[in-house]
């Protein structure tokens, strides 16, 4: 109802709609009832788990036992109501999944609607006047210790404001008791700090336009009316969008949309004697959210994808995502050679990478003079192609696909010669397929060594850098295009891994593009590293605690939706990674943050698959898997806006038997958290690989140290 699926939230949701306990018993029946229904019909078992059926059972439970009184014919009404309820359920979740929509609480008020309207005609079934006549509930209800309880906070003295909004919160259970509202609201506190902050702006930007309309506020706190607006918050604001300054702003502008649509649509129900309950909401929602799915182009509003029903599970993995992630949808390509090559010409390059044409990269191979080429050993060597560095140097595929075009008529230039007429010279056109184009010029004739039609695969040989066309001298001309023409307009696309060199320092870059002048070269993975951490489906991992002997096991699994993870039944926990060949990292994480697979999961969070001394890998780590609970309290409520803390993951090579074929390797990772620049939170750990696998993990945490050896 909350959008919420927090175990401890329920607990005190069922108790406060025990209250009133026929109300609460009505709501109770109404959930197990249409559930039991729907699991004997044959419906989605995790759809039946995750509630779906059950939170519009629960509205109507609540408000039949709250409107009829109990008696037998109220028993058979209320059981044919809960079976039309799941036939409407059903036909507007098949109906609205159409337009990939919630239903909301639709179901509820058609069924009341149906029920309300009947019920006129049934002269056995009737409504319980104590809430008409408020006083005979109150007389009948004096003598009632538990009564007496659950209002006992009703006299209290509190803000005009806080006292209806407890009330309100009460009132979406039926319930009229302030403690019950002051539950919720802790209860919502504890789900969701993001959920929480919102439903009080909601609500206080109701109860001011009710105000400034001149309407009364007391209205808000009887028949789910100011629960419309508590609703609207947080669908909006966090759940059904990703939760940033702009859904904050849309979740003001519709406040008063709503106020306006609850107003008409209660003065025209009131005709009929029907109560428009969440209607307003579900209105709303459903024709915002509906306009959001009509959008050409997504920006500042984001619909949330992965439902992980908490705002703050969604806000920070979100975030972390597009931090991590953003060109994860791109193709992974490589650099066309081998070695290290330098940028001669990057994008918008000065000489011939201009207009149409200006994303586009040109290779040379240049020595520690910054010459390209070699001086003649003699004035009778002369000086020709073959003194370039790059000359006949081999070319491979960027990216696996089709070999499209080829031009092989192209003869090579002397050196100080430039063929204007053949532009491109000598060029290989590779389909990556999905409208994606490689194209690779200026090849030495006759040095090919695939075929049009032929499909490849990433890092076959395709050719020499040669020096045909117009190339004043021998390189290599990269370009990505959307056209299979040679020499089409350039497309600006990232490279996915390479290591750029400064003098004698070396970093990875990962995606994005060269630099003109960069130094740059494709990542050389590691056979011990690549077969370490090769984790395959159906794969058993099974390490050992040195000191007590308990031994874990894992077992890697595919889901799906294609995901890889690996799964720890013991602690039923998943970690969710990736492995493409040049790099190991994990995605995500669900489960028990105190398992050894969480400190697995931090420990090996990005990891480069082959070897360079003195490299160190960083990323982002989700705040929402590493931080402290009471710091994370208060970040939560400006998540959306603003992280005044971060957490960040480092790897980097320690140790080396040989560096050219090596049979033990050690890594060094830790993952800190800091409060702007005061780190409070930091954990060290240590893989050591030998035999072909990860033979020892190891934890570093709180002054004391766990060793884990692979058993497997």
């Amino acid at each position: 109802m909350f959008f919420s699926l927090n175990n401890v939230f329920a607990a005190i949701i069922i108790l406060v709609t025990f209250f009133s306990p026929l109300i609460g018993l009505c709501g109770l029946l109404a959930v197990i009832l249409i559930n039991v229904s729907a699991y004997i019909v044959g419906f989605n078992r995790d759809e039946i788990r995750s509630g779906l059926f059950g939170f519009n059972a629960l509205f109507l439970g609540l408000s039949m036992g709250y409107e009829f009184s109990f008696n037998i014919t109220f028993v058979i009404l209320f059981i044919t109501a809960i079976l039309v309820l799941l036939l409407i359920t059903v036909w507007l979740k098949g109906l609205f999944a159409i337009h990939h929509l919630p239903f909301l609480s639709f179901p509820f008020i058609l069924t009341y609607w149906i029920v309300s309207l009947a019920c006129s005609n049934f002269t056995n079934i009737q409504l319980d006047e104590s809430h008409i006549y408020t006083i005979n509930d109150v007389v009948r209800s004096n003598a009632s210790s538990w009564y007496h309880l659950v209002h006992a906070l009703d006299d209290v003295p509190l803000f005009p404001f806080a006292l209806s909004f407890f009330k309100t919160l009460s009132g979406t259970f039926f319930q009229t008791s302030v403690l019950g509202g002051m539950l919720i609201a802790f209860g919502l506190l504890y789900f969701s700090r993001i959920a929480f902050s919102l439903s009080v702006i909601g609500f206080y930007l109701a109860y001011l336009f009710y105000s400034v309309f001149g309407a009364d506020v007391n209205d808000l706190n009887y028949n789910l009316l100011g629960s419309n607006f508590i609703f609207i918050a947080i669908a909006i604001g966090c759940f059904f969008l990703i939760p940033n300054t702009y859904s904050y702003i849309s979740v003001i502008i519709l406040v008063p949309v709503l106020l306006l649509v609850l107003l008409s649509l209660g003065k025209v129900l009131s005709v009929f004697q029907l109560k428009a309950y969440s209607l307003s909401f579900s209105v709303v929602c459903t024709a915002f959210l509906y306009s959001l799915n009509q959008r050409w182009l997504h920006q500042y509003l984001h619909l949330v994808t992965i439902q992980y029903f908490s705002a703050e599970k969604t806000i920070y993995k979100y975030l972390n995502s597009i931090q991590r992630f953003k060109n994860e949808h791109l193709y992974k390509i490589a650099l066309p050679f081998s070695g290290e090559w330098n940028v001669s010409q990057g994008y918008e390059g000065k000489i011939t990478h201009l207009g149409d044409w200006s994303k586009a990269l040109d290779f040379v191979i240049v020595d520690s003079k910054s010459n390209t080429y070699r001086e003649p050993k003699s004035a009778r060597e002369g000086f020709s192609r073959d003194n370039f560095y790059c000359y006949n140097k081999e070319i491979f595929s960027p990216y696996d696909g089709y070999v499209y075009d080829i031009v092989n008529t192209v003869e090579d230039n002397d050196i100080g010669d430039v063929d204007t007429e053949h532009n491109w010279g000598n060029t290989i056109i590779i389909n990556h397929l999905n409208g994606l184009f490689s194209q690779i010029s200026h090849i030495k004739k006759d040095s090919f060594g695939v075929f049009i039609g032929q499909y490849i695969t990433k890092g076959t040989y395709l050719a020499t850098c040669g020096n045909s066309g117009r190339s004043p001298e021998p390189h290599i001309h990269f370009q990505l295009q959307t056209s299979p023409t040679i020499g089409s307009p350039t497309l600006e696309y990232p490279i996915s891994y390479f290591i750029e060199r400064t003098g004698y320092e070396k970093k990875l870059v990962i995606s994005e593009v060269p630099k003109e002048g960069a130094f740059i070269s494709n990542v050389q993975v590691n056979e011990l590293l690549v077969v370490g951490f090769s984790f395959l489906p159906g794969q058993r991992i099974a390490f050992k605690h040195e000191a007590s002997g308990e031994v874990i096991q894992w077992e890697v699994f595919t889901d799906a939706y294609n995901r890889t993870y690996i799964y720890c039944k013991e602690s039923n926990s998943y970690a969710y990674f990736v492995n493409d060949g040049v790099m190991i990292y994990f995605t995500d994480f669900e489960g028990d943050k105190s398992s050894t697979l969480f400190y697995f999961y931090l420990a090996a969070y990005r990891q480069l698959l082959g070897y360079y001394e003195d490299l160190k890998i960083t990323d982002n780590v989700p705040l929402i898997h590493f931080n402290r609970k009471w710091i994370q309290f208060f970040q939560d409520f400006v998540a959306p806006f603003y992280l005044f803390t971060k957490a960040t993951h480092t790897a980097a090579f320690t140790y080396v038997d040989n560096v050219y074929a090596p049979q033990k390797l050690i890594i060094s990772s830790e993952v800190e958290a800091k409060l702007i620049n005061y780190r409070f939170k930091k954990i060290n750990f240590e893989f050591e690989l030998k035999d072909h696998k990860i033979h020892r993990f190891t934890i570093h945490h709180k002054h004391k140290t766990d060793t884990f050896v692979n058993v497997s």
